[in-house]
């Protein structure tokens, strides 16, 4: 479904406009005042400016519009963790709604008001019931509560662990929003709550749909503060699935640099930790990760794998135990439980990886996701490989590979292609176990992915059949010496390999560094002294 175009809306300016006659506005200006205020992060001025517009809506006798104001004010504080005012707020809101029971406006207010109360509190069986009444009460007069109220329910029967039923009411949600009949300020929340959901239940497929809208719905409004630090990390995550690594950081830098929302910003530190570790940057990644685990955030698998690639296997390993105890929504336990898998296997424990892997196949078999099938199937090929199953294991390892194309996930497909040629490999075929080692290698480097190059190189040079090596040399150094040895270019080396001129530089470079000679005659020389190229 197609979410309607919004108009470009200038928040700034409207801000402006107002506050700079703040003294002689009317309640309805006042109300919009706290409004342009409330989008461009001005939190105080909004405040003031609702808390303003309530008394005069109360004065002139429009009692359903000083609800309104109240159930704002209410509603924006208890979003940002102010409980104290917010209750305040919506116990004002529940005096007023008395004076006017009867009224389908302000009795939705306050039936949403009681469910966020419960939320509040921690009562989530009760606030989905109560969420529930409220959309129900707003259906027929007021758009922005309903898509609250659906948004709500969504947000606590996912977590509460009823996946689908949450779902549902978020598809509920982007319904609304796409009819047109819901404002601005219900809509930037409702966008974001949905987006969070998605990605929490690992639907990477409809995150991705609904990311770009919220992107479109976010450039529309003009000195939006509030959700653009949200936005951006969803997007963020997104573009990192997709192999866009360098405007990934870039992203989650920018979000490190001025949110200040601590569980958006601890999402946007690990982020960034997690760009660092594939990227072989292990002290920063883990300095990410520090600055994630102190505003709340869980920093497994990552931290994880960064001591996995150290060769802590024993410490990566506690730290999974732990993560595995405490995780709770879908995309969270698929994760660690992958990464369980993975460390066992490699800390040859087969049992451990069996256990891991068929958690995992339980959280997948779960739901209708995509991501957490591909996880599970690339976990039971890998674990189906140490067992000595390998028709098995190769079957699902290449099931685990065609969804990751299907998900647009190179990095993911890249690790299972190490998979496969590790089956095959274990089942005698050599040339086939070299071929998808060699696939992997060329989307690895591509991606700069430095740590699972030089496991993919370890792998690699442990195959039967494996070109011999010079000092340290990596296969695909190799194949580089290879072609300079025999008078190559490298604008021909990089067309006949696929790689960029700069990649081959690179290359280059890193020969002439290995083999402790100035150039590539002299590396031509070394290679074929010492028989690391054959004579044409």
């Amino acid at each position: 479904m197609a979410i309607r175009q919004a108009p470009v809306i200038d928040w700034t300016g409207r801000f402006e406009l107002l506050s700079a006659n703040e003294a002689d506005l009317d309640a309805a200006q006042l109300d919009e005042l706290g409004q342009a205020a409330w989008f461009i992060g001005r939190d105080d001025v909004s405040e003031r400016a609702w808390e303003r517009a309530h008394l005069r809506f109360l004065d002139a006798g429009l009692t359903a519009d000083a609800v309104r104001c109240a159930f704002w004010l209410g509603f924006t504080l208890g979003e940002h963790g102010e409980q104290v005012k917010a209750r305040t707020w919506m116990g004002r809101l529940f005096e007023l709604c008395e004076r006017a029971a009867g009224d389908a406006r302000t009795d939705a207010c306050a039936a949403l008001c009681r469910a966020q109360v419960a939320y509040m509190r921690g009562e989530l069986d009760e606030a989905a019931g109560l969420y529930r009444d409220a959309g129900r009460l707003a259906a027929s007069s007021e758009p922005d509560v309903e898509v609250l109220a659906s948004m709500g329910e969504g947000r606590v029967l996912m977590r509460v662990g009823r996946i689908d039923e949450g779902v549902a009411c978020m598809d509920r949600v982007m319904l609304l929003i796409g009819s047109g009949r819901v404002t601005d300020r219900a809509a930037g929340p409702a966008y974001c709550a949905v987006i969070a959901g998605l990605l929490a239940r690992g639907d990477i497929e409809r995150a991705r749909v609904w990311t770009r809208d919220l992107g479109d719905w976010c450039d529309a409004q003009r000195g939006l503060e509030p959700f653009r630090g949200e936005c951006t990390l969803h997007t963020a995550t997104v573009m990192q699935f997709g192999g866009e690594w360098a405007a990934t950081s870039e992203a989650a830098e920018s979000v490190c640099r001025t949110e200040e929302r601590p569980d958006t910003l601890g999402n946007a530190w690990y982020r960034l930790g997690e760009l660092h570790r594939v990227a072989g940057r292990a002290d920063a990644a883990r300095e990410a990760y520090r600055r994630a685990a102190a505003l709340g955030r869980e920093v497994q698998p990552g931290l994880a794998l960064v001591h996995r690639d150290a060769g802590e296997l024993d410490v990566a390993w506690a730290g999974l135990e732990r993560a595995r105890a405490t995780a709770t929504t879908p995309s969270d336990r698929a994760e660690i439980l992958s990464a369980a898998a993975q460390i066992a296997l490699e800390r040859r424990r087969p049992a451990d990886a069996r256990i891991a892997a068929d958690e995992l196949r339980s959280e997948a078999d779960a739901g209708d996701i995509l991501y957490l099938h591909a996880l599970a199937n690339r976990a039971d090929g890998a674990v189906a490989t140490a067992e000595g199953r390998g028709r098995e294991a190769h079957r699902m390892l290449r099931t685990a590979w065609a969804q990751w194309r299907q998900l647009d996930a190179p990095y993911e497909a890249a690790l299972t292609r190490m998979a496969i040629g590790r089956c095959a490999r274990d089942g005698g075929d050599d040339e086939g176990a070299l071929l998808e080692f060699d696939a992997a290698r060329v989307v690895l480097e591509s991606l700069g992915a430095i740590p699972d190059l030089a496991r993919l190189e370890r792998l690699a040079a442990s195959a039967p059949g494996a070109i011999a090596a010079g000092p340290g040399l990596s296969r695909r150094e190799r194949e580089v010496l290879d072609l300079v040895a025999h008078g190559w270019s490298n604008r021909r080396i990089a067309e006949r390999l696929f790689l960029s001129d700069r990649t081959v530089a690179r290359h280059v470079g890193n020969i002439l560094a290995k083999l402790g000679v100035p150039s590539r005659s002299a590396a031509t020389a070394y290679a074929f002294e010492h028989g690391l190229v054959a004579a044409s």
